[in-house]
C-alpha cells in the first residue's frame, strides 16, 4: 500500500478516533483493515474489543457499540464496511456520533466511495486508489508482502498478461505465492499455472480485433480452464486492453503515456476500423460479461458469448 497518510497513522499507533478509508479496490480496504486490527486489537481479547457492521446493522446498534467501555484494553475498534450503501436516515442518526466520539473507540468507515463534503465530520479521510503509473511500484510491494521478490520483466510480463486491474493483480499473486519460488521472473509468470501456456492476452485481443474467430477461440481454449477465478482475469485483461484501445482512438493515433511499444503497435493498424459508437458498444458487452460472470454459474459459457459479440463488431465494419 502506497498511501504515505494511512503508514504514518498506522506508525503512530493510530490514534484518532474517527477514520474513513476509501478506494474503489477492495483488495486496498482489506488491506487497510487487517492493519487496524494489528495495531488496535494488537494482543488484547479480540472478543470484547471489535466488532464490524454493514449497511443491514441498525445504527443505534453501532452507535451503541462505539460507547462500549473496552475491556482489558486501551481502546477498542468498531469498523463500518461498505459505507457507501448507507442510506441518508441511517447517516443522519449515525452523524450524531460522528460529531462526538469516545476517546476509547477507533471508528473505522471502509467505503468504495469518497465522503461526502456536506457531512462536514472532523475524520482523517484517506484515500487508498492509486494511478496506473504507480501500479508497478504497489505490484512489487504487494508481492513482498507475500515473500515474493518479482523482477522487472517480471512485473511487465503480469500486466502484459492481466492488466493494470488491480483486484485481477492480487488474484495472480495469490496464486504465485502459492508456487514454492521466492524470486520470480517474466519466464516463471508465462510458465505459472494461471497464464496461459502458449499466448498472452494481449494476442486474444489481438485475433478479435482483427476478426480471426478460430485463432481467438484456440487461444481462449489453451487457457487454463475458464473457471469462476479464470473467467474474471480474461475479462479484466480483455476490459484494459480495450480501454487502451480507446486512449489510442482518443489520441487519433498517436502514442498515449506510457503505453507498451508492443501494445502500440499491435493497436495501432486497426484504428481505421473503428468509431465512438463501436467503442460505447464494446464497453457495453463488457459490463454484461462482468455482471453475467458473477451471476449466471456459467462464466466459460459468458466468456464465449463475449468473444463472439466482440468478433461480430469487427466483421461488421
Amino acid at each position: 500500500m502506497l498511501n504515505k497518510t494511512l503508514l504514518g497513522e498506522i506508525d503512530r499507533g493510530l490514534p484518532g478516533s474517527l477514520y474513513y478509508i476509501w478506494s474503489e479496490e477492495s483488495c486496498f480496504l482489506e488491506d487497510a483493515l487487517s492493519r487496524f486490527i494489528d495495531v488496535v486489537i494488537s494482543s488484547h481479547p479480540a472478543d470484547f474489543n471489535y466488532d464490524t457492521f454493514d449497511s443491514s446493522a441498525p445504527v443505534q446498534e453501532i452507535i451503541n457499540s462505539a460507547w462500549t467501555l473496552p475491556f482489558m484494553a486501551p481502546r477498542r475498534l468498531v469498523v463500518i464496511k461498505d459505507f457507501q450503501e448507507f442510506k441518508a436516515p441511517a447517516i443522519n442518526t449515525l452523524k450524531k456520533y460522528l460529531d462526538s466520539p469516545s476517546d476509547t473507540t477507533c471508528l473505522l468507515i471502509l467505503s468504495r466511495k469518497g465522503a461526502r463534503a456536506t457531512l462536514k465530520v472532523k475524520w482523517k479521510s484517506i484515500s487508498l486508489n492509486i494511478k496506473e503509473w504507480e501500479i508497478p511500484a504497489w505490484l512489487k510491494q504487494a508481492a513482498a508482502s507475500r515473500g515474493l521478490k518479482l523482477s522487472n520483466d517480471a512485473v511487465d510480463t503480469l500486466i502484459e498478461f492481466v492488466g493494470n486491474e488491480v483486484g485481477m493483480l492480487s488474484m495472480e499473486l495469490e496464486k504465485l505465492a502459492l508456487s514454492g519460488k521466492k524470486t520470480l521472473t517474466g519466464e516463471d509468470i508465462t510458465a505459472s499455472t494461471g497464464m496461459m501456456r502458449k499466448y498472452t492476452t494481449f494476442d486474444l485481443i489481438d485475433s478479435i480485433i482483427a476478426g480471426s474467430k478460430a485463432r481467438a477461440f484456440r487461444i481462449l481454449k489453451t487457457m487454463s480452464g475458464v473457471s469462476t477465478m479464470e473467467a474474471p482475469v480474461i475479462l479484466g485483461t480483455l476490459n484494459w486492453h480495450y480501454k487502451q484501445f480507446y486512449a489510442l482512438w482518443l489520441n487519433k493515433g498517436k502514442r498515449p503515456a506510457r503505453m507498451r511499444e508492443k501494445t502500440f503497435r499491435g493497436l495501432n493498424k486497426y484504428l481505421a476500423s473503428y468509431n465512438e459508437d463501436i467503442f460505447f458498444n464494446i464497453f457495453k458487452d463488457l459490463h454484461e460479461a462482468d455482471v453475467g460472470v458473477k451471476t449466471s454459474g456459467r462464466p466459460e459459457l459468458v466468456i464465449e458469448v463475449l468473444l463472439i459479440k466482440l468478433l461480430q463488431k469487427r466483421r461488421s465494419n
